[in-house]
């Protein structure tokens, strides 16, 4: 049976029994499932759909990568990842005590419902999932066409549409369910891979002994890809953890309030396990040929392990990309849906409008990702520019508005112009074309707009307060 068939027959089983559960669990749904699962999801799904999100093709792509060219380096971007995830479980008892539906709530609880600011909340909130949707059917698109045959394109629109039925069934319910499937998968393939990455090499110890020391020595090798790019990875990772709508959702969604922060560190842990994973596989691929592109040893690989793990680690690569995509087009449309088509400009909408046109939306941006990728399949890097920007306009007014909430110190034209100051840094940042990030350019911007304009607004409203009176 030649690969290719064996690739097809893989994919199939896989999305086609995940496609017949999540059908499965829609007919078992209510309105509430749709946007935080129920609140019932308990925390070994909390953990498996946080892992099967936060993974993406980027784990298995770039990051291999980064284990090829810097050893176990792949592993410190892991726990950057890991540390936002255990400060976001700060305030995690709090955020699902509050019963919150999406990053715009939480805003609203601390602001008030002004409609301008929840607009510039929900823009922020929405480029980073959108990103991640175009991003991952353009590299589906590439490596399948590669692995199959079948043209880009096509792929891109058909894996779209099976993405769908993981979200429409039963919204996050039924995304949570399959990614914990596909999480589930996606653990036992990574130790089938190393087996067999070992096997070619001749083991750990004659796979090491070929490299040098500064990438494979642990932890030593954490650090060989240079303290530079670790501040660069942890002004972008950390904050953009802490502002992903994606990571917030499925904390609303636990069943128990008390297992919020302990699913948080367990994702953390399974993470950086991940990472750890990306970097043995990219030393290993490096021993047995060091002379390629660092993105292009994970495919390097696939063409030296017989058909019957192709199959497999076929399958692997669509629950991976899948489950990030689903999760996304799951995130936008309750943004589209909650946050701007109830909050601000159908207030009096039932859930069963909201529902529906949950749905059509849904549709509606897996249409858009996947003329934007045909349209532009080589212009989507400025979507790694979606985390600074999102970074630097949610971060401050998120926390300090939780850390003050009770102060009465941060007003909502302070928390509309951090939004705007933070845009306005990432930009002078990016022409300026400085040594120092320009998400850092961003995050000063907004720092200094949010204290800086809420003080001066703040003397304003007790002004006319006093005046009032």
């Amino acid at each position: 049976m030649s690969s290719t068939l064996l690739i097809v027959i893989s994919t199939i089983i896989i999305l086609g029994g995940a496609t017949i559960f999540s059908i499965y669990l829609g007919k078992k749904s209510s309105d509430n499932d749709w946007e935080v699962g129920g609140r019932n999801l308990p925390l070994y799904v909390i953990v498996g759909t946080q892992y099967a999100t936060a993974m993406g093709g980027g784990m298995l792509v770039a990051h291999v990568g980064i284990g090829y060219s810097n050893g176990w380096s792949a592993m410190t971007y892991g726990c950057l990842v890991a540390a936002g995830l255990l400060l976001l479980g700060i305030i995690a008892k709090w955020l699902r005590q509050q019963e919150f539906t999406t990053i715009p709530d939480i805003i609203a609880n601390l602001y008030g419902n002004n409609k301008t600011l929840l607009l510039l909340t929900c823009i922020l909130t929405m480029v980073v999932p959108f990103g991640w949707i175009c991003t991952q059917l353009v590299a589906f698109g590439k490596l399948y066409s590669n692995l199959t045959g079948i043209p880009q394109n096509w792929l891109m629109v058909i894996f779209a549409m099976v993405s769908l039925a993981f979200v429409l069934p039963a919204g996050l319910k039924s995304v949570a369910w399959t990614d914990f499937i596909f999480g589930c998968l996606m653990i036992a393939v990574s130790f089938i891979s190393l087996g067999v990455i070992f096997k070619m090499g001749g083991g750990w110890s004659n796979i090491v002994a070929k490299l040098p020391s500064e990438i494979v020595k642990f932890p030593k090798g954490m650090g060989s890809v240079g303290i530079s790019t670790i501040l660069l990875w942890s002004l972008s990772i950390i904050p953009g953890t802490l502002t992903n709508q994606m990571y917030y959702q499925r904390v609303f969604a636990a069943d128990k309030v008390n297992s919020v922060r302990k699913s948080l560190v367990i994702s953390g842990l399974v993470i950086i396990s991940a990472d750890a994973w990306a970097s043995a596989m990219g030393i290993s691929i490096r021993a047995l040929n060091g002379g390629l592109e660092p993105e292009m040893a994970s495919g390097w690989f696939l063409t030296q392990v017989p058909n019957w793990f192709l199959a497999i680690y076929s399958g692997f690569l669509v629950a991976t990309i899948m489950s990030t995509i689903d999760s996304a087009i799951h995130s936008i449309s309750v943004n589209l849906t909650r946050d701007i088509y109830k909050k601000i400009l159908h207030p009096e909408a039932g859930e069963d409008k909201l529902n529906h046109l949950s749905k059509v939306y849904s549709v509606g941006i897996a249409a858009i990702a996947v003329a934007l990728s045909i349209l532009y399949p080589r212009a989507l890097d400025w979507v790694i520019a979606t985390y600074a920007f999102s970074a630097a306009g949610l971060l401050f007014p998120i926390f300090a508005g939780i850390l003050l909430k009770d102060k009465e110190s941060l007003t909502v034209q302070g928390a509309i112009g951090s939004m705007i100051c933070g845009f306005i840094g990432c930009i002078v940042g990016m022409i300026t074309k400085s040594n120092i990030p320009y998400v850092a350019y961003g995050l000063v911007g907004s720092f200094l707009g949010l204290f800086i304009i809420s003080l001066i607004t703040k003397d304003k409203i007790d002004n006319l307060t006093v005046k009032s009176k």
